[in-house]
């Protein structure tokens, strides 16, 4: 009985395997194809499933403010159902599955930006509380972004790809594993900050349309950190945000 459950894990897990590979190639042929392979109606689930794993390691609670400021920016953006936490405590996380929230490096906790889950969570660490409305209202919609334009569901599809991509490398070209592993690593550095950008500029538009000024979300990137290394960062300078955000505030006027 034991053989018999060994076996047909394995087989799981070959199919998958097998599925993950070919769609792996479909997704080389044809780069025009859109890179996510969840349904709109799967991402509530992937994050729900996300949100239960990160609860377990922070302290999350619902906030009045937050509340009454991201109501008003949810009322734009009715896809998805959006809720607001504001969270603290916790431990960096080590692993580095492909998971359903936004930005890329949201393990660390420590963050200047607010994690998107997959499906309408947002979680907003309590030290940007002490962030005006304004710029409060920049950080969600921001988030809002992220998850409107499903970068979480984007993301695992792109992540679990590469993981294919690595593994059938390695195996068929041994030698040049490495450099193939280093390719699709900037690859997905690359992707990351593209996210971020975009986000911005759905904040900006979602901002407008709420009624707010989008100038506040050019405040809040002026107090980001540089980020360390251009091509190995999840973030994109922020004179690159701000200026990729101001073209977008006089194309929305």
């Amino acid at each position: 009985m034991i053989h018999i459950r060994i076996f047909r894990t394995y087989t799981i897990s070959m199919k998958r395997f097998l599925l993950l590979a070919a769609a792996a190639v479909a997704f080389a042929q044809q780069p025009n194809t859109p890179d996510n392979y969840y349904a709109p109606e799967d991402d509530a689930r992937v994050g729900q499933r996300l949100a239960t794993q990160l609860q377990t390691n922070v302290t999350a609670a619902t906030e009045p403010r937050l509340d009454q400021i991201g109501n008003r920016l949810a009322a734009q953006s009715p896809q998805f159902r959006y809720r607001f936490f504001i969270f603290e405590g916790g431990q960096p996380s080590p692993d580095t599955a492909p998971a359903a929230a936004f930005p890329a490096d949201w393990r660390r906790l420590q963050l200047d930006e607010a994690i998107a889950v997959a499906g309408g969570m947002i979680f907003v660490p309590r030290a940007l509380l002490s962030r005006d409305d304004a710029q409060l209202a920049a950080i969600l919609a921001h988030a809002i972004g992220h998850i409107a334009l499903r970068h979480p569901t984007v993301g695992m599809t792109r992540g679990e790809l590469a993981q294919v991509e690595v593994q059938v490398a390695s195996r068929a070209m041994a030698d040049e594993a490495p450099q193939r592993v280093h390719a699709v690593a900037l690859k997905r550095f690359a992707f990351d900050r593209a996210c971020e950008t975009a986000a911005d500029g759905y904040a900006v538009k979602l901002l407008q349309d709420a009624g707010l000024d989008p100038a506040a979300l050019l405040a809040y990137l002026r107090t980001l950190p540089a980020p360390q290394g251009e091509d190995l960062s999840v973030y994109p300078a922020p004179a690159e945000r701000i200026e990729f955000a101001q073209k977008a505030i006089g194309r929305n006027r």
